[in-house]
């Protein structure tokens, strides 16, 4: 008995170390498993054509409005667009921001806050405010995502899984939407039908990139700048999908 519990010890200290080593090396496979689904599913390594529509094929658009003159040049944008062909529409706007309702209103031709079978409005808590200390910003953003997640991704997958919450999301900044492209790209990682994702940098960038723009310039599938020289000098810079169409506001 004394060397069958001898043996049964050693067991015990012997599988001690080897459990270490194993959990070490299943997580550095998920997260190996993990890094190669992005990279392979990201529109800077791997980009897709986009499906062409017919003439009288619609489209449903997801606008994000960050407030502000990110609101006033995502107004112009819209200002061009084909409402019936792009329909439904879904607005994002951050909570009390009265002006990009007002400025829905005057795309839609109706009274601020109303909402019509053609569109609807999504209110999100703001990520970050100006001069927001960063604790407070790991808390706000943590709400943000949540509510984006039910809203554009969980609630969307339980009423038609087969299709994604827009077929295009059209953003501009500032940084929520980076907040709301990240729950976009649950799809895509998945293998789902996903939205395809345009961003257009501000006129106010000149010789660089805001941080919105650099943090998602990898990932939408078009990148449009207003600036030759905001991606970047020379070809370089607008190689690819990163595109410069001249003033567009």
């Amino acid at each position: 008995m004394q060397v069958l519990s001898c043996l049964s010890s050693t067991n015990h200290v012997i599988a001690g170390p080897m459990v270490v080593p194993l959990v070490v090396l299943v997580l550095l496979l998920a997260l190996l498993l993990l890094v190669s689904r992005l990279v392979w599913i990201c529109p800077a390594v791997r980009s897709q054509k986009p499906t062409k529509r017919q003439k009288d094929e619609t489209c449903s658009l997801g606008v994000f409005l960050g407030s502000g003159g990110h609101t006033g040049e995502m107004k112009i944008l819209l200002s061009s667009l084909d409402l019936e062909r792009y329909k439904p529409r879904r607005y994002v706007v951050c909570h009390g921001d009265q002006l990009s309702l007002v400025a829905i209103a005057n795309v839609e031709g109706t009274q601020p806050e109303t909402q019509t079978s053609d569109y609807t409005i999504l209110s999100l808590p703001r990520a970050r405010r100006v001069g927001q200390p960063l604790l407070s910003t790991a808390m706000s953003t943590f709400k943000t995502i949540l509510v984006a997640l039910w809203h554009t991704f969980l609630l969307p997958l339980l009423q038609r899984p087969e299709e994604p919450w827009v077929d295009l999301l059209l953003v501009n900044g500032p940084g929520t939407c980076v907040v709301l492209v990240l729950v976009t790209y649950i799809r895509r990682f998945l293998g789902l039908s996903a939205s395809r994702i345009i961003y257009v940098e501000s006129f106010a960038r000149v010789n660089s990139l805001s941080l919105s723009g650099k943090l998602l310039r990898p990932w939408v599938d078009t990148f449009v700048v207003q600036w030759p020289d905001a991606a970047g000098k020379g070809a370089a810079g607008l190689s690819g999908r990163v595109r410069h169409r001249g003033w567009l506001v």
